[in-house]
């Protein structure tokens, strides 16, 4: 926390995705004294006056008014380093400003008024908005696997891919969207929304700020590509292995049919 020259406080938040889910029931086992409110799916905690952390399972933790230090410190104690390799990143700040009753910019949003609650929604929103460039990252790096194999067929005119791989994508598309559709608001505003009216505006004018629909539809739109194409690429393999299957059937009608007539002339 730290004093403008131009009289206002700044809250600074930092968000940190990993690859794998989050084990929250061992994160509240760790941290059991400081959480103020949990579930299955996320924690949220209170370290200290004006000092929260919020955990979601779908592989977020978000730090408000940490120091640089205090959240490395953290990161260290409650993940093994193993699974903070490769982390995803994204920071934000709240700007307490009581001239400005609500106003956002690139990487800020100023407040008039900033309670636990608003703090909970913009770490809420910072998390989803953070989950959306990994599995935006995910949804892309399956195209781009997905077009070496299209791109092998236009080429050579043939798939150099198993049923069994085929399967694998298809199986990770699924288990991304489905991860989308439990975990993330992003059409339906968060429940504590319904009932306060000014975390509804703060949620909504979050939601347009990180471009959470237009974002999520983007990634939607590129699965469907995915899919189209994994169904092709299995109706192709149906294909191959029908005809792999008419052949041996072919193949042993022959050996029967040369088998008897050897027999005969013997």
């Amino acid at each position: 926390m730290k004093k403008s020259m131009q009289d206002f406080i700044e809250y600074k938040l930092k968000a940190y995705h990993f690859k794998h889910n989050i084990d929250v029931a061992e994160c509240r086992k760790q941290l059991i004294d400081m959480e103020i409110a949990g579930s299955k799916g996320e924690v949220f905690y209170q370290y200290e006056a004006e000092k929260y952390a919020f955990v979601f399972n779908y592989g977020v933790v978000v730090f408000y008014n940490f120091r640089k230090e205090e959240v490395n410190q953290e990161l260290q104690r409650l993940f093994p380093e193993e699974e903070r390799e490769g982390m995803l990143k994204d920071d934000f700040a709240l700007l307490l400003n009581a001239e400005d009753d609500m106003n956002i910019k690139f990487n800020h949003l100023s407040l008039a008024n900033i309670n636990e609650g608003v703090i909970k929604m913009v770490m809420l929103n910072l998390a989803q908005s953070l989950a959306l460039s990994y599995y935006d990252q995910v949804s892309q790096e399956l195209l781009v696997k997905i077009k070496v194999f299209t791109n092998q067929m236009e080429e050579e005119g043939k798939l150099e891919i198993g049923r069994k791989n085929i399967q694998k994508f298809i199986g990770r598309a699924l288990n991304t969207q489905n991860k989308i559709a439990e975990n993330l608001y992003i059409f339906d505003a968060p429940p504590v929304t319904w009932e306060n009216e000014y975390l509804e505006q703060v949620n909504r004018v979050l939601s347009r700020h990180f471009d959470s629909g237009p974002r999520f539809r983007s990634i939607e739109n590129t699965f469907k590509i995915v899919e189209a194409n994994l169904q092709a690429f299995m109706e192709l393999s149906h294909h191959k292995e029908s005809s792999k299957l008419e052949w041996i059937i072919i193949i042993l009608i022959l050996v029967e049919i040369m088998d008897t007539f050897i027999t005969k002339l013997l």
